[in-house]
């Protein structure tokens, strides 16, 4: 494989590793398409806002009224929300509300796949690349992808983990958590390894998710990146 081919990519799961993958695609001239289980890529918000580096990030996200944050602190929703459009724009085909059902490679080293759901794509269809980046994307109430074979899988090492949405002038209570980020909405968000509990009244969300064990990869220009490194190695 190489960037001349024209290759027909299908990348299943939408979290920050695939728009990073799916980006490096379309620039190298694929077709590219995302599948995965949200009725709406962006939401809901159960991933720290963390932007260390933004400027690594090539995809514009940000918006008119400032909704997405700050320079280092983001809305988590806004930039997938923002990057799907993007993505969109640039030709990356999405998939919502679909679920992989089977892959398997065939004689000629191509994936083929059948898929069910709400989404544009439905039925058996083949691709000449499959990358799994399913374990970006925990959703607790999805039912699982069913992905055999494929050409890449991105494997992360999760634990459970607890985000705090709560007023500004909380902030002091909450000085123990491993990030603690100013939103532009005037609200601060404060993530916890572990099941983690509190009794502030002023908490106004309560995220309970999967995160990675490297809290490395809770940066989204982290993930991002990941999913070009993926894509590098794919062609390589």
């Amino acid at each position: 494989m190489n960037k001349g081919e024209g290759l027909r990519v299908l990348i299943v799961g939408a979290g920050l590793v695939a728009f990073g993958c799916a980006h490096s695609a379309i620039q190298d001239s694929h077709e590219v398409y995302v599948v995965d289980h949200s009725i709406e890529f962006g939401l809901p918000n159960v991933w720290p806002s963390v932007l260390f580096n933004r400027e690594s990030i090539p995809l514009a996200f940000s918006t008119d009224q400032q909704f997405e944050g700050t320079d280092s602190a983001f809305r988590h929703e806004w930039i997938m929300k923002g990057m799907s459009i993007e993505l969109a724009k640039q030709g990356t085909l999405f998939s919502h509300r679909t679920r992989v059902v089977s892959t398997s490679k065939n004689s000629e080293g191509c994936y083929n796949v059948e898929l069910v759901g709400a989404g544009q794509l439905n039925g058996k269809l083949t691709f000449d690349v499959l990358i799994d980046t399913t374990q970006d994307t925990w959703i607790p109430w999805a039912s699982p992808h069913n992905i055999g074979d494929s050409t890449n899988r991105y494997s992360v090492e999760r634990e459970n983990a607890t985000g705090f949405v709560h007023l500004q002038s909380q902030s002091s209570e909450f000085s123990d958590a491993i990030y603690q980020i100013n939103r532009q909405d005037g609200l601060w968000e404060s993530w916890y390894t572990g099941i983690h509990e509190s009794n502030n009244l002023k908490v106004i969300e309560i995220i309970a998710t999967m995160l990675p064990v490297n809290h490395a990869l809770w940066d989204c220009t982290e993930r991002f990146q990941t999913g070009t490194a993926i894509w590098n190695e794919v062609i390589s």
